[in-house]
C-alpha cells in the first residue's frame, strides 16, 4: 500500500482495498464512487487520495486529513504506527514509546490510535495528557530512556493537514538505516485488517498506556536554566526592562513558554489573547507559520498596544520560532530564520571563545547547520575557532551529528540551526526547540540591549550575508513529475562557467549521485546519505540550492550570498543590503528559468 508495496499493487487494488472491512459503510461508499470515476478514466486529487500512498519524507508522513491511502486517517496513521512499533520490538524485548500531539484536527485521536497500536503489541506507552511542544517529546524520550517516540503534528501546514513524526531512542527523528527498516516494516502491512484500533477504555489500552506527569516539564525547565544559555550574572533588572509579546499561533507553546520565561525572570510577558488557546482551526491566520508576515499581524498590533520592544511567535508544535524587533520608528522589523540563528550562533560562539581564552580550555565546541542555512554561521565559527559541519536539510541530521560527539568529554555541542526558523542551543534535546531558543534570544537582548544593532555588528565583523527562499508549488502527479524533470535537466546541463546574474558558477554539487565538479570536491558529501539536492557555488561566497520539499508539493530554491563589497560602518549596510537583495532576486529568476520552472 506504500513504497515497495505500491509497486506490487495496482491503483485499482489500492482503491478496492477501501471498499470492504475494516472500513465503515460511509467510507466504503465513498471508495466505491471513487472506483467508478477511476474506471471511467477520470483523474483528480480525490482519486489520487485513494491511489497515491503517503510517503515518509523529512518528517515522517504528512498530508491532508481524509479517507484513502494518500490521506491522514486512523488507518494510515495506524499503519505507520504498527510499522514503527514492530521495528521497536526488534530493538528491545520490552520497548517503551512516548507519544505527543499538537492542537490540530484529529491530533488527539491519532495519538490515541498510535498508543492503542503499541498497546496491542504489549509495548509500554507514555503519552502527554494534553497538547505538548515537539521539543518536549524529544526531551521526554531521552528522559524516560524510551526506545522511540511519535508526535502527531503537521508543523506549520494549513489546518487541513496533519502528520506523524517518528523518533528513536536518541530523541532525534529517523535517519538511515533505521528509516529504511521502518519503511520496509510499514510496506509489509498489506491488509488494513492488521491494524487494531483500540478504545481508551479497552483493558489492553489501560494496562499499557500511562499519562506523563507535569513534573517532566519541571525537569526540562531546570536543565534549561542550568545550561550555558542562561546568564546567571545578568542583572535581573535588565530582564525586567523588556516588554515581550508572545503568540503560540493557536498551538502548543502557550502555557509552556509562559512558564519558562516567567521563571527565568521575564515578568513583563503578554500573550496575544486571540491566539493564546490551542485551536486546530487556526481562526486568526491563513497559515499558522511564524515565517509568514500575515501570521504575525496580531503580534505586531498587540506589541504596539502593550509598548513591547520584542515579540516572539511559535508554530503549532512549538519547534519553530519567529521574532519581531521594535525599531526607532515604532514599527517592527521581522528577522528571518538565518538572521535569528546567526544572532544565537554569534553570541554563543563569542561567549565560549572569550571563556576559552581566559581559561586556556582545550574543549572543542561544535556547531551543526544544514547546507541551505546561511554561510555567515560558517564565518562566525571559523573566526571563533569553533568546529562547524554542514548536514542535509532536516533537523534529524543535526541530531545525528550530536550523537557522534556524545560521551567525548573533550567535545561539546554548542548550537544547531536551519534557515526554516528552527534552532537548538541545548544538548539535552535532539530536535529544534523554540522554548530554549526564545529564552536565549531574550538573554541576548537583555545583555546587548539592541538586537538590530548586534546583528549589524555581526555583519560588520564577519561579512554581510543575505538569504532568500523561493518556493514553487506543483500539486498532484503532474507536479511531482515536473519537479523531477527540472532537477534532471539541471543534472544534465553543464553549468560551470555560466553566469547567473552577475556571478559565475564555479562549483556544481549533486547530492543524489554524489557528483562534484569545478572547485568542489567529493569531500563535501562525506558522511552524508544521498539526497535529491543540487547546489551551485558562485563567485564571491554565494550559493544556490534546489530541492523538492519532503513534506509539501513544492520545489524550494535557497539563495545565500555574501556582499562583494565589504561594509566598513553601520551606515554602509542599508545600501549594500539593497544592492545584494536585488542581485539575489535577479539570480533566482534566472535560475528558475534555467530549471524550467518559470511557466
Amino acid at each position: 500500500m506504500a513504497g515497495k508495496t505500491s509497486k506490487a499493487l495496482t491503483k485499482e487494488d489500492l482503491i478496492l482495498s477501501w471498499t470492504k472491512a475494516p472500513f465503515q459503510a460511509n467510507v466504503i461508499k465513498e471508495a466505491q464512487a471513487i472506483y467508478e470515476d477511476f474506471k471511467a478514466g477520470k483523474s483528480d486529487l480525490e482519486i489520487e487520495a485513494y491511489t497515491i500512498p503517503l510517503e515518509f519524507g523529512t518528517g515522517g508522513i504528512r498530508g491532508i486529513i481524509g479517507n484513502g491511502v494518500g490521506r491522514m486517517n486512523n488507518y494510515t496513521v495506524g499503519r505507520a504506527a504498527l510499522g514503527l512499533c514492530r521495528h521497536l520490538q526488534t530493538l528491545s524485548k520490552n520497548p517503551l514509546i512516548v507519544i505527543a500531539y499538537d492542537s490540530r484536527r484529529k491530533s488527539k485521536e491519532f495519538a490515541e490510535v498510535t498508543a492503542g497500536i503499541a498497546a496491542s503489541l504489549k509495548i509500554r506507552v507514555k503519552v502527554f495528557p494534553a497538547v505538548a511542544p515537539t521539543p518536549l517529546l524529544s526531551y521526554a524520550i531521552r528522559h524516560f530512556k524510551a526506545h522511540g517516540g511519535v508526535v502527531i503534528t503537521a508543523s506549520h501546514n494549513p489546518k487541513e493537514y496533519n502528520g506523524f513524526k517518528a523518533y528513536l531512542s536518541d530523541g532525534g527523528q529517523l535517519i538511515p538505516p533505521d528509516d529504511g527498516k521502518i519503511i520496509s516494516a510499514i510496506n509489509n502491512i498489506t491488509d488494513w485488517n492488521e491494524i487494531t484500533i483500540l478504545k481508551k477504555t479497552d483493558p489492553i489500552y489501560t494496562k499499557y498506556v500511562d499519562l506523563i506527569e507535569a513534573s517532566l516539564f519541571e525537569t526540562y525547565k531546570s536543565k534549561v536554566l542550568k545550561s550555558n544559555i542562561y546568564n546567571t550574572k545578568l542583572d535581573p533588572k535588565d530582564r525586567m526592562a523588556n516588554k515581550i509579546v508572545y503568540s503560540p499561533l493557536h498551538g502548543t507553546g502557550g502555557a509552556y513558554m509562559k512558564d519558562l520565561l516567567k521563571t527565568a525572570g521575564y515578568k513583563n510577558l503578554f500573550l496575544v489573547s486571540e491566539q493564546e488557546k490551542p485551536n486546530g482551526e487556526f481562526p486568526t491566520v491563513k497559515y499558522p507559520n511564524p515565517e509568514e508576515k500575515e501570521a504575525l499581524q496580531l503580534c505586531i498590533e498587540t506589541s504596539k498596544k502593550r509598548g513591547a520592544n520584542i515579540f516572539i511567535a511559535t508554530d503549532p508544535d512549538a519547534d519553530r520560532l519567529g521574532i519581531g524587533i521594535k525599531k526607532e520608528s515604532g514599527d517592527f522589523e521581522l528577522l528571518n530564520g538565518n538572521q535569528i540563528g546567526s544572532i544565537m550562533c554569534a553570541y554563543l560562539s563569542e561567549k565560549v571563545a572569550a571563556a576559552r581564552e581566559k581559561s586556556k580550555s582545550k574543549t572543542e565546541y561544535h556547531i551543526f547547520k544544514t547546507i541551505v542555512t546561511s554561510d555567515l554561521q560558517e564565518s562566525i565559527a571559523k573566526a571563533n575557532k569553533i568546529k562547524i559541519k554542514n548536514v542535509l536539510t532536516g533537523f534529524k541530521y543535526i541530531a545525528e551529528q550530536m550523537g557522534k560527539i556524545d560521551g567525548d568529554k573533550t567535545k561539546k555541542f554548542l548550537f544547531g540551526g536551519e534557515e526554516s526558523y528552527g534552532y537548538l542551543p541545548v544538548e539535552f534535546v535532539r530536535d529544534k526547540d523554540s522554548l530554549a531558543s526564545a529564552l536565549l534570544l531574550l538573554e541576548i537582548l537583555s545583555d546587548k540591549k539592541d538586537l538590530l544593532a548586534y546583528l549589524d555588528e555581526i555583519y560588520l565583523k564577519y561579512g554581510l550575508y543575505l538569504e532568500s527562499l523561493k518556493s514553487v508549488t506543483l500539486k498532484g502527479e503532474a507536479g511531482k513529475q515536473k519537479i523531477l524533470d527540472s532537477l534532471e535537466k539541471l543534472r544534465t546541463t553543464n553549468l560551470l562557467g555560466q553566469n547567473l546574474g552577475t556571478r559565475k558558477v564555479i562549483s556544481f554539487m549533486d547530492y543524489k549521485n554524489k557528483k562534484a565538479s569545478g572547485k568542489a570536491t567529493k569531500a563535501v558529501f562525506n558522511g552524508l546519505p544521498p539526497a535529491d539536492v543540487i547546489q551551485l557555488e558562485l563567485e564571491g561566497n554565494a550559493k544556490l540550492t534546489i530541492r523538492p520539499s519532503g513534506t509539501e508539493p513544492k520545489v524550494k530554491l535557497y539563495s545565500s550570498f555574501k556582499s562583494l563589497e565589504k561594509p566598513i560602518t553601520r551606515e554602509d549596510l542599508p545600501d549594500l543590503r539593497e544592492k545584494l537583495t536585488k542581485e539575489i532576486m535577479q539570480t533566482q529568476t534566472n535560475f528558475i528559468k534555467l530549471a524550467g520552472l518559470d511557466d
